[in-house]
């Protein structure tokens, strides 16, 4: 686990290293540009020019700390200081009055030469405003340069927190961040403006990020360790049963990608529950299912009792449709199962027309929207839940006492502690039908394994992720589909 942290916290962080701790801010920035430096020369040769854009905060002290230290290697480095802060900050005229010393060329005026590479130090993490004027001029001038782009901690104009473009934003191809990963790095615009992140030591003391806490991580691949362990003394049943309800007339395929999950993340046995039209299909292309069909609702009803009398764990939603039927189903899942039900796809859309069903359950609940899903049920607009996600999610799971897995790009999911877990891994091939069905049926087998059903909403997520960057691997992020997920979900697990 790692924290990722907002602007503020970054802040504070900063702050008690230097005051509480004693850490020096020209030795942090030092480090800091250290670390630029070393992705820089990654990337160029000496026969390469470089241009650092600045301004006069800290971040540009970062800026012409990096000038100074290429300068130094052998590089042709020039700087471009926009100078249109009113008041530069110490540090900033420090490393200004080195570079001057050091006859380092530094411009008022875009230069007009031919450069290799461009070192964004404009803004950092403290940025809070629209760029206007000047230097929004800048920006977009140096945005249309068919060369290298590096930022410094984040693209200058990405919001640090919640990742929106603040008027304009520079798009970088690399981004070197100090300490910790930033919010605004993985939300929204910042995840395509930042390109490839790397997150840097400088220095900052664990001692200091206890203090303040931050109430937002993500996993890595040591947290795989949680996985469900394997007994070499075992059978089918110590991994669990997982029901899958899912599939309506002639509709297999959301049931299939479910259950099929299920069992390539562990699950000892599933037993899909679905209409006799589908039988063939799931028996076909599964054989290693369970089947129990019905054909009309009262044949429904009792595949809901076997299902709760039978599973440890019961999925409930892919391509079920919104019939009353459904929410018969629905209701009476909710009433009488004890074990943890999943509740996704047309599962959510039947509860989001009466809420009150979740009042009613004695079972640990998960629900997995996306965003329309989740405006459904919380009854406001997509807008709303995209911008105030992480509160929204936090209400919902407290008002009803369910865990949220809210679904995007990064989707995040809310604890009982005040945190939220955000999923980093996962790419654009990932937004395909199916897909979801895959993450319910990991989560399910989880539950089924003996995990928790919070660490299994997390861990699955976790692991869709990664299987979805291992498919992206052979099948590109235009022709990925979910099936291709599911298959590489055993490479993951290993």
């Amino acid at each position: 686990m790692k924290y990722v942290v907002s602007s503020e916290e970054m802040a504070n962080i900063d702050t008690y290293t230097i005051e509480e701790i004693g850490i020096s801010s020209l030795v942090l920035m030092e480090r800091a540009s250290l670390a630029v430096v070393a992705k820089v020369e990654e990337l160029i040769t000496k026969l390469d020019r470089v241009l650092v854009v600045v301004e006069g905060g800290n971040n540009g002290g970062d800026g012409l700390a990096v000038a100074r230290i290429l300068h130094q290697h052998g590089y042709l480095v020039d700087v471009f200081y926009v100078k249109h802060i009113a008041n530069a900050s110490p540090q900033f005229e420090i490393q200004l009055k080195i570079a001057e010393k050091l006859m380092i060329p530094v411009y008022n005026k875009m230069p007009r030469k031919e450069y290799s590479l461009i070192v964004d130090g404009l803004f950092g993490v403290g940025l809070s405003k629209d760029i206007v004027g000047e230097h929004k001029r800048v920006i977009e001038n140096l945005n249309t340069m068919n060369i290298i782009k590096v930022s410094i901690d984040i693209p200058s104009g990405i919001d640090a927190t919640t990742g929106k473009i603040l008027g304009c934003a520079f798009k970088a191809d690399y981004t070197v961040t100090f300490g910790l990963k930033k919010l605004g790095l993985l939300l929204f615009d910042g995840v395509d403006y930042s390109g490839e992140v790397v997150v840097a030591d400088i220095g900052f003391p664990e001692q200091a990020i206890k203090a303040i806490s931050p109430k937002t991580y993500i996993y890595d691949s040591s947290d795989l360790i949680k996985k469900p362990k394997r007994l070499q003394n075992s059978n089918k049943g110590t991994y669990g049963h997982v029901a899958v309800i899912a599939g309506t007339k002639n509709v297999a395929g959301a049931a299939l990608f479910s259950a099929k999950a299920a069992y390539v993340s562990g699950a000892g046995l599933v037993k899909v529950y679905t209409h006799e039209s589908n039988g063939n299909v799931i028996l076909s292309r599964l054989p290693e299912a369970l089947l129990y069909t019905y054909e009309d609702y009262a044949e429904a009803s009792l595949c809901i009792e076997n299902a709760v009398e039978w599973a440890d764990v019961v999925v409930i939603g892919p391509g079920i449709g919104v019939s009353g039927a459904s929410k018969k189903m629905l209701q009476e899942l909710l009433k009488n199962s004890t074990v943890p039900v999943i509740i996704d796809a047309d599962g959510l859309n039947v509860l989001a027309e009466d809420m009150s069903m979740l009042k009613k359950a004695k079972c640990p609940i998960i629900l997995t929207p996306h965003m329309k899903e989740m405006s459904r049920l919380v009854k406001k607009d997509i807008s709303e839940v995209l911008d105030c996600r992480f509160e929204i999610a936090k209400k919902l799971s407290e008002d009803y006492h369910v865990i949220c897995v809210l679904k995007d790009a990064k989707s995040i999911i809310p604890d009982n502690k005040g945190k939220f877990y955000i999923n980093e891994p996962g790419n654009s091939g990932m937004s395909t039908g199916g897909s979801g069905d895959v993450l319910t049926g990991i989560i399910a087998a989880f539950i089924a394994g003996g995990l928790d059903p919070l660490e299994a909403a997390r861990l699955g997520a976790y692991v869709h992720g990664l299987a979805g960057d291992v498919a992206k691997k052979s099948r590109g992020e235009y022709g990925l589909l979910a099936s291709d997920i599911i298959e590489a979900i055993p490479s993951v697990l290993l």
